[in-house]
């Protein structure tokens, strides 16, 4: 019931961020959110909190609203540190691949160590996603981008969380580790495909060798013919 209650309401209030930024919904473009690189973290979170209860799940939500907003405040002091990486700034300063990593950690361990684990590493990973969605606008700094894609992502993240906890069944444990484990490696070889590329920016083609002077511009041959009557 919540879950159909969220799937009703989250739109709305998608299009009250929108209306209270001053906005046109036509204006807005929330296709970047629709990408590999930023569904399957938006994924596994839904499972991980799904796979949270009670007290457990109320603190994640509470640390994901915290590593959101600070995220994007502090956004500047990561891309500084990130700097130094190769090609980071080239791909998102690399903000896919670790919001999977971090996601997919906690979500692959037993219920246990999950508890244990899953707090401290939700900050960062939700700053990530947040510093992702600020990389992605593509409507240049438009008022209404950022609420409302926030607002959809975490609408996204709710009914995957609530559909979990709906379909609470033996096989899911094995079925969410086994998603996990697609996480972790996913992210470790698209951020590792992006380490690995040694080019950054676009290169100018070398140019061309000149030929040399004293071969009369490569016509010296045929020169020589000539002046020695075609011998």
């Amino acid at each position: 019931m919540a879950g159909l209650l969220l799937a009703l309401f989250a739109p709305l209030a998608v299009m009250a961020a929108v209306a209270l930024s001053g906005t046109r919904l036509a204006d807005l473009s929330l296709g970047s959110l629709l990408t590999a690189e930023r569904l399957l973290p938006l994924f596994g979170l839904g499972l991980l909190l799904g796979r949270m209860r009670g007290r457990a799940m109320a603190l994640g939500l509470v640390l994901l609203v915290a590593g959101a907003v600070l995220g994007i405040v502090g956004r500047e002091a990561f891309f500084r540190q990130m700097a130094t990486v190769p090609g980071a700034a080239a791909h998102l300063f690399l903000t896919g691949p670790l919001a999977c990593v971090l996601i997919g950690l906690p979500l692959v361990l037993p219920d246990g160590l999950r508890r244990l684990v899953a707090p401290p590493l939700l900050v960062p990973a939700a700053g990530a996603l947040a510093i992702a969605t600020v990389l992605g606008d593509p409507t240049l700094h438009a008022r209404g981008y950022l609420p409302s894609a926030l607002a959809a992502q975490a609408w996204l993240v709710a009914l995957i969380a609530f559909g979990t906890v709906a379909m609470d069944r033996p096989w899911l444990s094995i079925a969410v580790r086994i998603v996990a484990s697609w996480l972790i490696a996913i992210g470790l070889l698209y951020g590792g495909a992006h380490l690995a590329a040694k080019r950054t920016a676009l290169e100018p083609p070398p140019f061309p060798a000149l030929p040399d002077d004293a071969d009369a511009h490569g016509f010296g041959p045929l020169l020589r013919q000539i002046e020695g009557g075609g011998n």
